[in-house]
């Protein structure tokens, strides 16, 4: 029972792993035993830095030396009489390698080294639709459609779908968009657009992207609006 509720304790920084990653990567659909294998390769590196950790300290510290001499040689003798204390530290351990495992799967991390980890040539997590709407370099993406339906739609990306399997229920969210009605001559009036349109892939015939650097003015506008 205390084995497979280590074993349990022991995945927790994979699972924080894969919890932090999806919410600023795409989550692509995996079988269950790569899923497995990412979980278990992350809890292990998580778990040996904490056993590192534990090492340096045990080399500084005799007392601490001969307790861990004595739990890796089966006797528990220390950790029954002092039941608390020993799972205070059991727990703060599996605390530690969790949050550092979270650490692992932050954007911060994965923008500063993680990323050079995951890079192969042929990108594993993305997708077309990703790589133009959502570029490494700071730029202003210009989105133009035309939709099965024959109409035209162009506008500003504000957001989109980032799942990596395409599927035609993903959409893309235009801000200050453009439309014309399929047989028209003109666009339509801009007011009665609102300020956002949402299209669906399965709605999209071709999609058009233009990659345009920001002006100085609009720097300076998504300053204000970000301090705001």
């Amino acid at each position: 029972m205390l084995g497979v509720a280590f074993y349990v304790f022991a995945l927790f920084p994979g699972v924080a792993f894969i919890f932090a990653r999806e919410g600023h990567q795409p989550a692509a659909k995996r079988s269950v035993l790569r899923e497995t294998a990412a979980l278990v390769f992350v809890s292990a590196i998580c778990d040996a830095v904490v056993a590192l950790g534990l090492a340096l300290v045990a080399s500084s510290s005799g007392w601490v030396r001969s307790h861990l001499d004595q739990l890796f040689a089966g006797d528990l003798s220390w950790a029954r009489d002092h039941l608390l204390p020993s799972v205070a530290i059991v727990v703060l351990a599996a605390a530690a390698a969790t949050v550092l495992g979270y650490l692992f799967g932050t954007k911060w991390m994965h923008d500063h080294g993680l990323k050079w980890l995951w890079k192969s040539a042929v990108p594993r997590d993305t997708s077309a639709w990703k790589s133009l709407l959502d570029p490494d370099e700071q730029v202003i993406v210009e989105v133009t459609l035309v939709l099965r339906s024959g109409a035209w739609v162009t506008g500003t990306m504000y957001s989109f779908d980032n799942d990596p399997d395409p599927h035609p229920h993903r959409s893309i969210v235009l801000t200050q968009p453009t439309y014309r009605a399929p047989g028209a001559a003109e666009d339509s009036d801009p007011t009665t657009l609102g300020d956002y349109f949402v299209v669906e892939a399965g709605e999209i015939e071709v999609l058009q992207v233009v990659h345009r650097t920001p002006s100085q003015e609009e720097i300076e506008a998504a300053a204000t609006s970000t301090d705001a």
